[in-house]
């Protein structure tokens, strides 16, 4: 069962001698009272269910105490007509409201100095439980109390999580004294702690680009106003969670979200709505605006809302976020810039092989870059593209940027756990960085002439059976991938242990490297399955293709009772 937050009422008490009016506020209007705090609790019990776990308190002077919160003989003198007329005090005027939680009359010091406020905000401070909800009545008391009001209440959010439900006082001089009884207004200035609050994190904001806790306010305090429609309030909870899901995609790096700019672009169109409402108080419409100016860099599904987003990175030192975004962005930048290039657009799941394959062409030291014999994967698979782009200047120019960043980038994820790289230096180097990949996108990136000139095509039969044992059908489906090398699968002894197993295996991928330089090559492997999984893991490292073949079991009874069993070639099928 979730309990509900405490409510407390907090007054302070005077010493005057009050006289009767009706307060009202909006519908409401009280009884006919000496005493603003009757009429307000008045109010706030009608306006919600208060129980006997919610509490008040009236704080008390001693003169207070003995000239309006009990009364000697129920009377007192009048200061005006100088003359003794009855006056109920206020501990026994709340006691006949009947209220369901009790009203405690609490001492505080007259408040003369310095000292004495200090002792005054202990007291209430004291008074306060964690996740209270707090409504102030601030009609009398001492002048420097909207202060120690507003103060207490954001000391108490910070370390009670309290919130301020309402703050108000009842302008019995603005009384209606034509009326009979008398009217006086209840003036809400809630707003002015709500002021505070969006001052706070609207501080956070530009020093952070944090929105969370501006957004929550402004919403709790709209929402909790009785002159705004419930248009604005609608505008204002769908703006809180837009602009809340735009700072999460920033803090978790997503790119895709990022770059389509939806929930950042209707939080602008939004903030606009807004400001154009009615009863928007001014202070607000400022801070809007500077959310406004913040965001208006990004648009829909853009490549520039990756610039933005790694600008306001660079803006509120999000080092991890920048580094991650850096290094993404430039091969999200390449991907679509030279997308005609993609060998894999046809497949499923190609945009993805595409993105990897550029991060390993980025990501390629300068000496695997020159020696093509290292090269594995999709780089060697795709040898006359990777060669290519590895001439290219703005590859290479590129590459130098992508590895600082990538070892900043690494650093982070690591923990600092590998390497030696210090975090003055990763602080040090993240201006720049972001500077060099925002620059990066206003790059004109030619696409490379590709050598379209085939390599001869060889189909090296790694296997027990020569092709000379084949059938036509088996030899033609060979002959697809190009002509015939048979090249025996060694005899593996069973007491062969692993080491001895990888050093066959490995002999083997040296033969068949050195026939890859020159020749497209395919393997056809099928033997001893330990040797088997090694040969196809190490040659498909190298980006070598390896196929098995598959077949039928075919079997025929003979007519003297045996059994004749005949396996039918059916097709290559490559080992993924």
């Amino acid at each position: 069962m979730i309990s509900m937050a405490r409510k407390v009422f907090i007054s302070v008490l005077g010493t005057g001698f009050y006289g009767k009016c009706i307060y009202k506020r909006d519908e409401f209007e009280s009884d006919n009272t000496c005493f603003i705090q009757c009429a307000t609790l008045q109010m706030l019990t009608n306006n919600d269910s208060w129980t006997s776990d919610d509490h008040g308190y009236i704080l008390l002077t001693q003169k207070a105490e003995t000239d309006n919160w009990i009364v000697k003989g129920d009377e007192r003198e009048n200061f005006i007509s100088k003359k003794i007329e009855e006056y109920i005090g206020l501990e026994k005027t709340i006691s006949g409201m009947n209220l369901p939680f009790a009203v405690d009359g609490v001492s505080i010091p007259v408040g003369n100095d310095e000292d004495e406020i200090w002792q005054i905000f202990d007291i209430v401070f004291e008074k306060l439980q964690d996740g209270d909800e707090l409504y102030f009545d601030i009609t009398h008391g001492f002048r420097y109390l909207p202060m120690l009001v507003l103060v207490l209440g954001n000391y108490a959010k910070f370390l009670k999580n309290i919130t301020v439900k309402s703050i108000t006082y009842g302008n019995f001089e603005a009384r209606n004294k034509e009326a009979v009884p008398n009217v006086a207004p209840i003036v809400d200035i809630t707003s002015f702690s709500a002021l505070q609050d969006w001052t706070f994190s609207g501080a956070s904001f530009v020093e952070q680009g944090h929105v969370r806790n501006f957004t929550e306010s402004i919403s709790l305090s709209l929402g909790n106003s009785s002159v705004v429609s419930k248009r604005l309030i609608k505008y204002v909870r769908k703006l809180n969670k837009d602009l809340n899901t735009f700072e999460e995609q920033i803090s978790t790096c997503r790119g895709n979200e990022l770059f389509s700019g939806n929930n950042v672009c209707e939080a602008k169109e939004l903030i606009d709505k807004v400001m154009g409402q009615s009863h928007i108080p001014k202070p607000l419409l400022k801070i809007l605006d500077v959310i406004n100016d913040a965001i208006i860099p990004f648009d829909k599904d853009t490549i520039d809302n990756l610039r933005s987003s790694l600008i306001w990175c660079k803006r509120y030192k999000l080092i991890q976020q920048g580094y991650t975004l850096c290094q993404e962005s430039i091969i999200t930048y390449v991907c679509m810039q030279l997308s005609d290039l993609n060998p894999y657009k046809e497949e499923k799941g190609g945009g993805r092989r595409y993105r990897d394959y550029w991060s390993a062409i980025l990501g390629m030291s300068v000496g695997d870059a020159k020696n093509e014999s290292s090269w594995k994967g999709d780089i060697a698979k795709n040898r006359n593209l990777s060669r290519s782009l590895l001439g290219m200047e703005w590859v290479r120019e590129a590459r130098k940027g992508y590895e600082r960043i990538k070892q900043k980038r690494n650093q982070l994820n690591h923990a600092g756990f590998t390497g030696n790289v210090s975090s003055h230096d990763i602080i040090k180097s993240f201006d720049k960085s972001i500077d060099w990949c925002v620059g990066f996108f206003d790059e004109a990136l030619t696409a490379p002439v590709v050598d379209t000139s085939t390599l001869h095509k060889l189909f090296i039969n790694l296997s027990n059976h020569p092709s000379s044992q084949w059938k036509e059908e088996q030899l033609c489906a060979a002959r697809e991938y190009g002509d015939i090398m048979d090249m025996p699968f060694p005899q593996i002894n069973p007491d062969a242990t692993a080491e001895d197993v990888n050093s066959i295996a490995n002999a083997l991928v040296d033969k068949i490297k050195v026939l890859g330089d020159d020749n497209d090559v395919v393997v056809h492997v099928m033997g001893e399955m330990g040797l088997t999984y090694k040969l196809v893991r190490k040659l498909g490292f190298l980006g070598i293709r390896c196929v098995c073949s598959t077949s039928y079991r075919v079997v025929k009874d003979e007519e003297d009772g045996k059994k004749v069993v005949e396996f039918h070639f059916e097709r290559f099928r490559e080992y993924e």
